[in-house]
């Protein structure tokens, strides 16, 4: 038993190794070395793959967004940072992948080294700096307790569905090699629609973020692409496609993760989003007590505004 549980760990060395050396050998030339995370782990390679990861760098910055190079686990990074802060730590973690790929992996514990090293690097800095830039973009948010569950659902969405769209601008293959690697959360598409025009390819990201919408509010996903060709007539091909993609999205986070960081925060983070619109004379972001009443003219003219601002 002990040779076939090494065996497999192997396994796992080589693959990791294969995917680091396939991104390795992907053109990174330094255009966008100005926008560059000191020792992220391939920053440079997605900055010139992928024009919504840099967009999304770039509004971040605007936004006055920080990063702090600082070793941080995956189970700091996703409990103990501030969502609305805009300071995002990262392991700083670079030179060690790459003396694991050049060296590390030839030592005898070497499955123990890439756990070690893969535990502080599995934060996706898009998703997070998403997050801090949509708070910004979205109206404020309500006061009523159940509607500011229902706010924290669509901004969530509005960030599954910028993880899609750059998986797509990556494409499957170099998509899942980053899935793999903890760089990124999604994997790219079957489908083609992203290579459509602009107004089709929004169209099928309004479906996502919507069977994604309908995830999280606890709607059954028996029930979803109906839901979504009732709020979104039309295309039932491509909202089928849609809804497939967003169906991907684990079950224990939008059963027990998300429900949970809402039950603890939510009053916290009414109180700065607040704050982040103090000032601000737009109305409420409230939607409506049943999903299947989100509007063209209202909730998915807010969203495409959205997708519009990372230029999608």
């Amino acid at each position: 038993m002990a040779k076939s549980n090494k065996s497999k760990r192997s396994i796992k060395v080589k693959k990791f190794l294969a995917d680091v050396n396939f991104v390795l050998s992907l053109p990174a030339p330094k255009k966008y070395s100005q926008l560059v995370l000191t020792e992220q782990p391939f920053d440079l390679q997605l900055l010139n793959l992928s024009q919504l990861y840099r967009k999304s760098r770039e509004l971040y910055l605007k936004i006055g967004g920080k990063f702090s190079a600082r070793v941080c686990s995956t189970m700091r990074g996703l409990s103990a940072q501030d969502l609305f802060e805009n300071d995002i730590d990262y392991s700083p973690a670079l030179a060690e992948l790459l003396w694991f790929t050049e060296y590390g992996y030839a030592v005898s514990d070497a499955e123990e080294e890439l756990a070690a090293l893969t535990r502080f690097c599995e934060i996706s800095l898009f998703h997070e700096q998403n997050h801090r830039i949509i708070w910004r973009l979205l109206p404020p948010p309500p006061e009523d307790p159940r509607e500011m569950f229902h706010y924290l659902n669509f901004a969530e969405s509005l960030v599954v569905t910028l993880d899609l769209a750059m998986a797509d601008q990556l494409g499957k293959k170099v998509s899942l090699c980053f899935e793999r690697l903890k760089l990124i959360y999604r994997p790219g598409g079957e489908d083609n629609y992203s290579k459509k025009s602009k107004l089709d390819y929004r169209k099928y990201l309004l479906g996502i973020l919507s069977s994604t919408y309908f995830l999280l509010e606890g709607m059954h996903r028996a029930d979803i692409l109906k839901a979504v060709n009732y709020v979104l007539p039309g295309d039932r091909a491509m909202n089928k496609a849609a809804v497939r993609r967003g169906l991907e999205l684990s079950e224990i986070f939008t059963q027990v993760t998300n429900p949970q960081w809402q039950g603890i925060y939510w009053r916290s983070a009414q109180k700065k989003l607040r704050r982040i619109h103090s000032g601000s004379r737009a109305l409420a972001l409230r939607l409506p007590a049943d999903p299947l009443d989100l509007d063209l003219d209202s909730e998915f003219a807010v969203a495409e505004k959205v997708l519009a601002k990372f230029g999608l």
